[in-house]
């Protein structure tokens, strides 16, 4: 349960890689096979696929057992760094019995920059159980640096790192969003890099199937894809596979996201979405705020 609650929340599905300002390296078949880039102009427009006011929500089930709700939004279009930036926000929260054996509130946001795209910042507050963590990270896009506040709540602990990056790095988060742009096809794989706590993750995401899957919130036509890092990580667990079934449309919108667990598997399934107007957007959230004693430095 723990698992798919943190996958979900942090929305799940990285995709791609993309190093400088352009390309998306399409993956080659085989293990052997040299990597291939594919030019791909930048985003210069926003996104057909998502859209401010975007709001998904979630049931979380293991087998037929409703243990939390999900939820996904593109909460505001916001200006960070004299750029225009898409605010999403992911959350999970356990209910029930699952409430009282393992508690789960999670968000996680991050502002994702479409024109290159990238992310310019991300921010995370999790509670699962007894351990509760605060976390804020700078991705600095022109001086390829990240700079980041970790604060261990439970532990009353808080550590800086500050080290390099690539050119337009994505979190996961945000790079669940830019997979939903790409153009989807049954045997394509992406690649991209993905910026996690203080490392960065080559990522691949492999379109394997399309079928027509059935949720509470309707029946939809889908591209199921599969994330999976080149080595050891977040998206490695003992050898089981997530998937992802995004719709065969423009929007390529999120509907069922499932994974094995030791026994049977755990699911997030759609249970309802709408577009908020601008009238009734979200109010703004503040990155969190980190308390700086004491504090590690680590310079990467």
């Amino acid at each position: 349960m723990k698992n798919l609650l943190a996958i979900s929340l942090a929305a799940i599905l990285p995709a791609t890689s993309f190093g400088g300002i352009a390309p998306v390296r399409v993956a080659p078949e085989g293990p052997a096979a040299e990597e291939t880039a594919v030019s791909v102009a930048p985003k210069t427009a926003i996104p057909s696929a998502f859209r401010e006011g975007e709001d998904l929500t979630f049931a979380i089930k293991w087998g037929v057992l409703k243990g939390g709700y999900a939820s996904l939004k593109v909460q505001n279009i916001e200006a960070l760094e004299n750029r225009s930036t898409y605010h999403v926000v992911a959350e999970a929260h356990s209910t029930g019995m699952v409430n009282t054996m393992y508690h789960v509130n999670d968000r996680n946001e991050a502002w994702l920059e479409p024109q290159t795209p990238s992310t310019l910042r991300y921010a995370r507050k999790i509670h699962e159980g007894k351990y509760r963590v605060e976390e804020e990270v700078i991705l600095d896009q022109t001086a390829h640096r990240f700079h980041q506040r970790h604060y261990r709540i439970d532990k009353n602990r808080t550590e800086e790192k500050n080290g390099d990056i690539p050119p337009n790095v994505l979190d996961v988060l945000g790079s669940f969003y830019y997979v939903r742009t790409l153009p989807l096809e049954v045997g394509k794989s992406f690649t991209m890099d993905v910026h996690s706590e203080d490392t960065v993750y080559p990522l691949v995401v492999n379109v394997t199937k399309r079928e027509t899957v059935r949720v509470k919130a309707g029946k939809f036509d889908c591209f199921i894809v599969e994330p999976q890092l080149r080595k050891n990580g977040i998206f490695i667990s003992k050898g089981k596979k997530l998937e992802v079934f995004l719709t065969a449309d423009d929007a390529h919108m999120p509907v069922l996201m499932r994974t094995e667990v030791f026994i049977g598997h755990v699911a997030a399934e759609l249970v309802s979405h709408r577009n908020v107007t601008p009238a009734e957007t979200y109010a703004l959230t503040k990155a969190p705020a980190i308390d700086p004693t004491p504090t590690t430095e680590i310079d990467q």
